[in-house]
């Protein structure tokens, strides 16, 4: 489906990212009573940083594609 198509259903995207899972997954109440508010806060606070490393990480890739031209 198109964006367009899809903006115009009744079908919800998926979370493009880990960041956008869990800004989802700290509004559903249904998940955060069933495993505690503190469980859910310590778990979203990790998986943040663990979000946060992953993409300021520099991969060789990019080492290799970009170091040489700036």
């Amino acid at each position: 489906m198109t964006n367009e198509e899809l903006d115009g259903s009744n079908i919800d995207r998926l979370p493009g990212s880990l960041e956008e899972a869990l800004i989802e997954l700290n509004k559903d109440e249904v998940i955060k009573n069933a495993l505690s508010p503190h469980t859910v806060e310590k778990f979203i606070s990790a998986q943040m940083e663990e979000w946060d490393q992953y993409r300021t990480y520099v991969t060789q890739w990019e080492l290799d594609r970009y170091l040489t031209k700036y």
